[in-house]
């Protein structure tokens, strides 16, 4: 572990000691089984190891590339000898010699959604997966930088790292489980504070897996010299922005139909130049006096603008802040900005969370600031109003859970009003031209109508997922597709989306930041085939509506005298 990486996890890694410490000295004090939560926890979460490699190579099927003495067989590669898996296992030999590890089992999978992951046991066994969309959108130096940074996972192990962090949430939930079920009156303050110590685990959990990810970032800045590009590609992942050139992608095809090797070699060669030439392009028309921001994202070939606001979001907002907490990856912005604060010799130089952060004023901005609190309550009522109705259940206090079914009914309503509201959709003729709304957030929703068409699944590769990704000319979003009823996820991801892949749709729905930008479907519109419809929001006001009335009712004929 570098010390960059142990500074940044050091305070997650003490939180969850200490939490594992209390559970012990609870269990202790109150005579319950010690041994019982440390050896289910160890079993369910070793099972969990030992078995999530094999069962994500299962269901995010991938092409993987024969090793031989160190090297990569690319002339095996049977997507119809795609020509830049020479390019990424090229990069990817040298900078696992580079990290002093094992060449890793390197897959490329067959969605046009941009992703890479790293998955396996240990460094000795590690996967990295690459998907088409992700070969086809980075050039050279972006694709070099992503490389490195799941490279720097191998490395650190982190892997490993997370299995056994997740041992500690597992641990104080048997605990929480073990206090409750001793049936004794002076256990339930201890149980909980078992739940307790459990939600904040879950929280540092998530803190450590940030950290880890900024240790990655780190280790791809100091091996490859080149912050920007790691900006870069973070930004056209994160944020969906960009696409791919058009003629590029269409040599690409064709030397990927054939066994031509000189078109595929003909084709690499003008992604290093179509590289180089935006570069050029960007010093020959670029006015100096721009900020580094603008010019990095005029160099990638995106709308500054569009890029800033989608920074401002995550730099401004009181939503971001809150969301991060829950999320497994930093925001992009904060992980530019720990490569500015690196003090490493390939610090981003055209990219700067500082520039952004002198944005965060505007009357835009103060709306949404003010907004941050009522919709906070209107997110969180509901859940509150739930535990008050439980204990008053608990308690056979008949009128307290009706009252609490009233309120939690109405909380409910303005909550999936605010999420989802009815109004008209307004169509969109640019994905990326949402990404600066400071009105979308996780609470709030925008009705929008998008065009474009289906690059690939919302998780890349994975048979069973039924979000879709929608790209135009300027950026892409995953469309997220929700039912309400069980399995018809599954099956429609299963059935449903390998007819809707590459297909021109139409989607109308409810754009939110998460912090990630997602539209939740309404209604979806293929030029070929049946129309697809999203009912959770119908079942959200039918269900809100119910239990307010049912509740009121209720309250009602409590509240009579006699």
């Amino acid at each position: 572990m570098t010390g960059y990486v142990l500074r940044r996890s050091l305070l997650s890694l003490t939180v969850l000691t200490a939490l594992l410490a209390a559970a012990g000295a609870l269990l202790l004090a109150w005579g319950a089984p010690l041994w019982l939560p440390f050896v289910l926890a160890a079993v369910v979460v070793g099972a969990q190891w030992a078995l999530s490699p094999f069962l994500i190579g299962w269901l995010i099927p991938a092409f993987e590339l024969r090793r031989a003495e160190g090297r990569y067989d690319t002339g095996a590669y049977d997507v119809s000898g795609y020509p830049r898996a020479r390019l990424l296992a090229g990069i990817v030999e040298r900078r696992c010699r580079e990290a002093g590890v094992e060449p890793v089992r390197l897959g490329v999978v067959d969605d046009g959604t941009p992703n890479a992951f790293t998955f396996g046991h240990h460094r000795g066994n590690a996967h990295i997966y690459v998907t088409r969309g992700l070969l086809d959108r980075l050039d050279e130096r972006e694709l070099d930088a992503v490389v490195s940074h799941e490279v720097g996972h191998v490395r650190q192990n982190d892997v490993l790292v997370m299995a056994i962090a997740a041992t500690v949430p597992v641990v104080l939930y048997y605990a929480y489980l073990a206090l409750r079920d001793t049936r004794q009156q002076n256990t339930v303050v201890p149980a909980v504070v078992s739940y307790v110590g459990y939600l904040l685990s879950q929280l540092v959990v998530l803190a450590l897996s940030r950290a880890r990810e900024l240790g990655a970032d780190h280790y791809s800045c100091r091996v490859t010299g080149d912050g920007d590009a790691l900006c870069s590609a973070l930004v056209s992942i994160g944020y969906g922005m960009g696409q791919v050139d058009d003629e590029r992608a269409s040599r690409t095809a064709a030397a990927r139909a054939g066994k031509d090797k000189d078109a595929q070699r003909a084709a690499a060669k003008d992604e290093r130049r179509a590289s180089r030439l935006r570069a050029a392009g960007v010093l020959g028309i670029a006015d100096s006096r721009q900020g580094a921001t603008v010019l990095a994202a005029t160099e990638r070939g995106l709308d500054p603008r569009e890029v800033i606001g989608a920074l401002r979001w995550d730099t401004c907002t009181p939503w971001a802040r809150f969301s991060q907490l829950f999320s497994t990856h930093p925001l992009v912005v904060r992980r530019i900005a720990a490569l500015e604060d690196s003090g490493l010799p390939g610090a981003p130089q055209r990219w700067s969370a500082r520039e952004v952060a002198l944005t965060c004023q505007g009357p835009d901005l103060d709306r949404a600031r003010r907004r941050f609190l009522p919709e906070l309550i209107a997110r969180y009522t509901p859940l509150v109003a739930l535990i008050v109705g439980l204990l008053a259940w608990s308690q056979d206090h008949w009128l307290l859970l009706a009252q609490a079914a009233t309120v939690g009914g109405l909380a409910l309503l303005a909550r999936t009003a605010l999420q989802r509201p009815l109004r008209n959709a307004q169509p969109t003729d640019r994905i990326a031209s949402l990404l600066p709304r400071l009105d979308a957030n996780p609470a709030s929703g925008i009705p929008v109508e998008v065009r474009g068409h289906v690059t690939g699944r919302g998780m890349p590769g994975y048979v069973l997922s039924p979000d879709v990704v929608v790209q135009d000319d300027s950026g892409f979003v995953p469309v997220l597709y929700q039912q309400p009823w069980p399995f018809a996820r599954s099956l429609f991801g299963l059935l449903r989306v390998p007819d809707l892949l590459d297909q021109e749709v139409v989607v109308r729905g409810w754009y939110r930041r998460t912090p990630a930008p997602v539209l939740e479907l309404r209604e979806l519109l293929p030029s070929e085939g049946r129309r697809v419809r999203g009912f959770s929001w119908v079942v959200a006001y039918v269900l809100s509506v119910g239990i307010t009335v049912v509740g009121g009712a209720a309250w009602w004929l409590l509240s009579l005298p006699g």
